[in-house]
């Protein structure tokens, strides 16, 4: 859900500002790329290039595709030293940062792909997500910033808050001009699944996060130069 939602504010903002080129790194869960693609078919964007280190990944993301549109691009390669001869309107870096092991060279190495006036959409999970206060607060979690064996498989280095996200923004040389949140969720996913929710529940649990990136289970940041 969380990986949806991020994924549908770019595709807004790129048939409402008629962006023409994105850059993604990384295929992830695959939620973000295919609302992207869209936009190649269905909008403005003309180009649409990903960058994943994982060749298999890559393999397995074309073939869920029917057909390679024209203007999508995947390149095999890491964050840190991946090479591209133009730049991007927009570049997303979505559910990465906790994964690598310099996010800030990560960041900072965007200068070089990101146009004049470009914009970079950026989110990661949330330290202080209201279900993790609460299990330190009922003793269930002695440390809200600790990484769990179910963080560990996942490949997660880090956790951070609103303030060291926007710090580290900051500190590679980028202005937030949006904070958000993503999914308000007050306890944990087995929880939630055991009360049924109806999708409307849902729906308002998203919705209301927007106001609360301090608290959600997600944050969600646009920066520019």
């Amino acid at each position: 859900m969380v990986h949806a939602a991020y994924g549908d504010r770019i595709a807004s903002y790129i048939s409402a500002n008629e962006i023409h080129s994105t850059l993604s790194l990384g295929i992830g869960h695959a939620e973000v790329a295919h609302r992207i693609i869209n936009q190649l078919a269905n909008g403005p964007l003309e180009r649409y290039v990903i960058v994943d280190g994982a060749p298999q990944i890559i393999k397995s993301f074309c073939s869920s595709l029917e057909v390679i549109p024209q203007g999508l691009e995947l390149i095999e390669g890491w964050f840190e030293t991946f090479k591209y001869p133009i730049r991007f309107e927009v570049i997303e870096a979505g559910f990465i940062l906790e994964h690598v092991d310099d996010p800030r060279l990560v960041l900072t190495r965007l200068h070089q792909f990101l146009e004049p006036n470009g914009r970079i959409f950026i989110a990661v999970p949330n330290a202080r997500s209201l279900h993790r206060l609460l299990g330190r607060e009922a003793n269930l979690l002695d440390d809200v910033y600790a990484l769990s064996s179910s963080d560990l498989a996942l490949g997660h280095k880090r956790y951070f808050d609103l303030t060291t996200l926007s710090t580290l923004v900051y500190d590679s040389g980028f202005k937030v001009v949006k904070a958000e949140g993503m999914l308000l969720k007050p306890f944990t996913t087995g929880q939630l699944e055991s009360l049924k929710l109806t999708p409307a529940v849902w729906v308002a649990l998203l919705k209301l996060s927007a106001d609360y990136p301090d608290i959600s289970n997600a944050i969600y940041l646009e920066a520019i130069e």
